[in-house]
């Protein structure tokens, strides 16, 4: 096979490949082998027709052979000979084959660059570890028995920490129902965090069956996007108050949420599980500090195609859901953060090659059942649970990345203390999205706060 190439940009190459005639004819012969073989043709006895017969009748699906099988296999010869790394699938043109000639084609392709990775050995990077105070520990204590808690209806208005279960219809400024808005039926905590402050005010002291109308500003920066900075107003009627008989903090609770457990072992075990969830946040945030000195250690130019074909699919699944979005506010939007991702793979990529890290199926099995055995599930639910194994593989890959990096890099650990009580949801919630507390879904778990050493 001869091949020949073209810088045509900075991060594109551009391939002229010919494939000799009689390779060409050693790829078409196993296909009218296998062809003849599998099929019968009228006339002749099985395995006995004659070439032309089989081409003639196969000519379609030999073509199609020679573009789908020979050509990317050409293609990746030529890539390899050449040392190129594609970024994007490439584009065939010019494609010439016939009987007895070579088969000829131009291959365009957009290519990643060749850089050097800068020395991490040694270099200094900073892990914050929050730690975890009794305040937290209370905290978590609190809502297990806030789940624990048995609701109960009450025929008085509502007080804090009481649940009203409303009915709330989107009204405009006459205080007749918007057409199309519809009543949505929602569950809210008196005098949560978690609900806007218009919706707080509107629930504190409503009584059953009593009706109350408000006007919500919601924030510039509000989940859902449709309504940030928009004003609207609701008619809310409690259909129903609820009180949470919580049941005691004492052992009794503890034995149920932990089996075998008083609760000072609980209070231990949730300390226990907190800490944990606090390193595992300190890795994360370990490892978003690494692709930052990466990134900053490594500047190279990206090809477009790995940020453009992202927009575009953006694009095109805000068209989808009916939503207009313009090329401006389309890339101020999306493109440094896309332009992030990709740095941020291409590099890792280029340390694991550094590093020899592949991950195998063996080691994905292996990671597999050691998960089993941990949860004390089958193997078999373990994966229905990972679902697509390829993206766990690439969770194990960038672990075995980051721990390689981590291992070389020199750690510095700073202590944080624990941050004050945040005010969960504090941004509040539409009707239909309520901040508010669920309804009681039983006893905590035991896997939630298993004993010591698991």
């Amino acid at each position: 096979m001869q091949t020949e190439m073209r810088e045509t940009a900075p991060l594109e190459r551009e391939l002229e490949i010919r494939v000799p005639a009689d390779e060409v004819a050693r790829f078409v012969d196993s296909l009218i082998s296998a062809y003849r073989r599998r099929y019968e043709f009228r006339g002749f006895r099985p395995g006995k027709a004659p070439d032309a017969v089989v081409r003639a009748r196969f000519r379609e699906e030999i073509e199609g052979a020679i573009a789908a099988e020979l050509v990317p296999r050409s293609i990746e010869q030529a890539l390899a000979e050449h040392t190129i790394h594609p970024a994007a699938p490439g584009d065939v043109r010019d494609l010439h084959h016939a009987r007895g000639e070579d088969l000829t084609f131009t291959f365009r392709v957009d290519i990643w660059p060749r850089i050097e990775l800068a020395p991490y050995e040694g270099v200094e990077v900073t892990q914050v570890v929050e730690e975890v105070s009794e305040a937290q520990v209370d905290r978590m204590l609190e809502m297990i028995r806030d789940r624990a808690a048995v609701e109960e209806v009450v025929e008085r208005p509502a007080a804090p920490g009481d649940l009203v279960d409303a009915e709330v219809t989107t009204i405009d400024a006459s205080g007749e129902p918007v057409a199309g808005g519809g009543s949505e039926r929602v569950r809210l905590e008196v005098d949560s965090d978690g609900l806007l402050p218009e919706f707080r005010t509107a629930v504190a002291g409503i009584a059953p069956g009593e009706t109350r109308e408000l006007e919500v500003t919601y924030p510039d920066d509000y989940h859902a996007e449709e309504l940030q900075g928009q004003k609207r107003r609701y008619r809310m009627r409690a259909v129903e108050i609820r009180e949470k008989k919580r049941p005691p903090l004492d052992d009794n609770l503890a034995g149920k949420v932990a089996p075998g457990a008083d609760l000072a072992e609980l209070r231990r075990r949730v300390r226990q599980r907190l800490e944990a969830e606090a390193r595992s946040s300190a890795r994360g945030r370990l490892e978003e500090t690494i692709v930052e000195r990466l990134i900053a250690d490594n500047p190279f130019d990206l090809p477009e195609v790995v940020v453009r074909r992202p927009l575009e699919r953006l694009r095109k699944r805000f068209e989808e859901d009916g939503r207009q979005i313009g090329e401006a506010e389309l890339e101020r939007a999306y493109r440094p953060q896309i332009e992030r991702l990709r740095r941020r793979d291409f590099l890792l990529g280029k340390v694991a090659e550094r590093e020899g890290i592949v991950v195998g199926e063996a080691e994905v099995e292996e990671e597999v059942a050691r998960l089993a055995r941990s949860e004390r599930k089958s193997v078999d639910a373990v994966r229905r649970e990972l679902g697509e194994m390829d993206r766990f593989r690439d969770f194990l890959f960038e672990r075995r990345v980051f721990d390689a990096l981590i291992e070389k890099l020199r750690v510095r650990e700073v202590q944080r203390p624990a941050p004050p009580a945040d005010r969960a949801g504090a941004e509040g919630a539409a009707p239909g999205k309520p901040a508010a507390a669920p309804a009681p879904d039983g006893d905590v778990v035991d896997a939630e706060f298993p004993e010591s050493g698991d």
